[in-house]
């Protein structure tokens, strides 16, 4: 052995309570100065830390020679009898690898898996299996015989110890490859489309961050709190869901809604996607969709620690045809751990006859507004103060409540604070030119008319209009947006649909358009519109913004723009102009120091610095003889807005 190997882990001995004296002495310290040997309390086991040598612990590393113990009965053939008697359809003997395996149920339809279970053969044979449909939790096993040796037992229990460890930092690291995978699938993904089979089945629509891949399936993306993505669900068009294999889904979980959870604010939970869309749609509120009834009480551990003033709802699917109503007990686990309350939908006899269990069955029985009243009514019954509270979907909106718009934006620019300063301004465009022209035409050109309401030819394909509203084709109940002529409306963020929005505004020559609503609808509106050269206002983008852009330009071969604020326009007044004769930098400073004496001193010298930049500027590159400055994306200031 080598004797400058270390542990690369922390490792668990079999370290007997008599010699634990004798072991510490012969382990001793660290170089750090700590010692390198250390006790687990809850297991009963002593451990070398990482970096301990490993020539002083090979004394005390569990021995596989002392587990070798007669029994009567095969470990394999043993977990084989009890998966059977559980239900379990077994296609071969266990496999004893440490890994999880699914397998058919009795209950199971053709093409199902309803059962799972993952063996050890640590020492001593382990492991556990759960029938999702009718276990709540997983079911323990152990190998019937048992050690007599105590000191077989000690070492039994050390080695486990040590594989467990083992298999904790394998699987972390394998969660956390799939995850890097996931997200980089996700990213390169479009969104879904709302004429998508399993959302026209299900009567929702697809809330952002929704994808759908090429087989047409949908893609839901399962991220923890700080939306770092580690696996995706995928649905098919027929409804057969299936999660990322390898990846990991305990703890994560997806937020239906154009809303992001907000600490005070309550949060609403939900298994699976349609039953959150169905009551994000209906109630105007965002829901954590957890993937399964056993996911839920995960997930809200996690969320009760972020939010810790948040009330916490759980709207339980009602699995009560089952022999254990999972979604029921789970939603109350959940609900005791958050100090909440559950509510299941409340079907009369006939649609309980009809097997329906969600809040998206009773949205396509009765319709949104049942959903709506249920919850909300018991919202207000279990927490009053939310009776009266204004919804914040108000204040996402210039017109009407939790909708966002697309109008067009006034032209003229924004009179500058100090407008007589200003004014003792105009003359700098003459500055250092002899016969320097000012272009007059530009100040009398008038914005262009918009055309009347015309509408692309494809908008009257897709949507179906009444009195002003279009709704989808393939869905006529859902409504895409709202045409009040000078204003577009809707209370989607799908890419399509803002797409749909802008080429009317552009048919309707909107060059100057203004943006409001929830932070997904103005980002991808403001992407789609910049890349296609419209003035936008109304979103401050951030680099993460800038970069997507440039890629997006660059992919479709259109010129970038310059993002300006109304004060760079002023300074862009004065340097973009058409010089007859070259600048003499000296002559330029003279009349500028001259003309600034007629300033106040604090604009004086504002003044100045201003003139200096500019010249530096000017002096350091080529002279052109039409605009001074190149067109560029910058990336925006603090105080700025992208506008073109």
């Amino acid at each position: 052995m080598n004797d400058d190997a270390v542990l690369e882990q922390q490792t668990f001995l079999a370290v007997p309570y008599e010699k634990r004296e004798q072991a510490r002495k012969a382990i001793g310290q660290l170089p750090n100065g700590n010692n390198a040997l250390s006790f687990d309390g809850d297991l009963g086991l002593w451990f070398a830390r990482t970096g301990t040598p490993l020539s002083k612990v090979e004394p005390w590393l569990p021995n596989p020679d002392l587990f070798q113990t007669p029994t009567h009965q095969d470990p394999v053939i043993e977990l084989s009898q009890i998966l059977e008697a559980s239900g379990f359809v077994l296609p071969e003997s266990p496999i004893f690898d440490g890994q999880k395996h699914r397998v058919a149920t009795q209950d199971d339809k053709r093409g199902q898996k309803s059962g799972v279970y993952c063996a050890y053969n640590d020492g001593h044979p382990a492991g556990w299996y759960q029938d999702h449909r009718n276990h709540s939790e997983p079911q323990k096993w152990s190998a019937s015989f048992s050690h007599s040796d105590p000191l077989a037992k000690l070492h039994i229990k050390a080695h486990q110890a040590n594989k467990r460890t083992l298999r904790e930092i394998t699987t972390a690291k394998r969660y956390q490859h799939y995850a890097k995978r996931c997200s980089q699938a996700f990213q390169l993904m479009p969104h879904a489309k709302v004429d998508q089979s399993y959302l026209v089945k299900k009567d929702v629509q697809p809330f952002p961050d929704v994808m759908q891949d090429k087989k047409g399936r949908l893609v839901i993306p399962l991220m923890d709190e700080n939306h770092n993505i580690h696996s995706l669900q995928r649905i098919s068009p027929n409804g057969f869901k299936c999660l990322k294999k390898a990846a990991q889904k305990t703890g994560h979980f997806f937020v239906v809604g154009y809303k992001p959870l907000k600490n005070g604010e309550p949060i609403l939970y939900a298994e699976g996607y349609a039953t959150a869309a169905s009551i994000a749609e209906a109630t105007n509120r965002s829901v954590v969709m957890t993937v399964d009834a056993g996911n839920m009480p995960k997930v809200a551990e996690k969320l009760k620690a972020t939010y810790p003033d948040s009330q916490h709802l759980f709207l339980a699917d009602d699995d009560r045809k089952n022999t254990i109503n999972k979604g029921i007990e789970k939603a109350r686990e959940s609900a005791n751990l958050t100090h909440g309350h559950l509510l299941s939908p409340s079907f009369i006899v006939d649609e309980q006859e009809a097997g329906m269990t969600d809040f998206n069955d009773l949205h396509i029985s009765r319709g949104l507004g049942t959903v709506k009243s249920q919850i909300e009514t018991y919202l207000e019954r279990c927490w009053p103060q939310l009776k009266n509270k204004p919804k914040a979907a108000e204040l996402n909106s210039i017109t009407l409540v939790g909708e966002q718009a697309i109008s067009p934006a006034e032209t003229s620019k924004p009179k500058p604070a100090n407008q007589q300063l200003n004014d003792q301004l105009k003359p700098l465009t003459k500055l250092g030119h002899t016969d320097a022209q000012t272009d007059e035409n530009t100040e009398n050109t008038k914005p262009i008319e918009p055309k009347p309401n015309t509408l692309p030819d494809r908008i009257s394909k897709l949507y179906l209009e009444v009195d002003s509203k279009y709704y989808f084709s393939s869905r006529p109940k859902c409504l895409a947006f709202i045409d009040k002529g000078n204003k577009l409306q809707t209370k989607l963020s799908h890419t399509q649909v803002i797409s749909d929005l802008l080429s009317i505004a552009k048919q309707r020559n909107w060059e100057f358009i203004k943006l409001s609503g929830t932070k997904a609808f103005k980002r991808q509106a403001w992407l789609q519109a910049s890349v296609q050269n419209m003035n936008v206002r109304g979103y401050r983008p951030d680099k993460e913004d800038v970069k997507k852009l440039q890629a997006l330009q660059a992919k479709s071969s259109v010129p970038a723009t310059q993002a300006i604020t109304p004060k760079d326009e002023q300074l862009n007044e004065i340097v973009q102009v058409k010089p007859s004769k070259p600048l003499d930098k000296q002559a330029t400073l003279k009349a500028a120091q001259k003309f600034s004496q007629s300033l106040q001193p604090e604009a004086q010298k504002q003044f100045m610095k201003k003139v200096m930049h500019k010249l530096e500027h000017f002096f350091l590159k080529p002279q052109k003889t039409e605009h001074l400055s190149t067109q560029t994306i910058k990336e925006p200031q603090h105080d700025q807005q992208l506008e073109h």
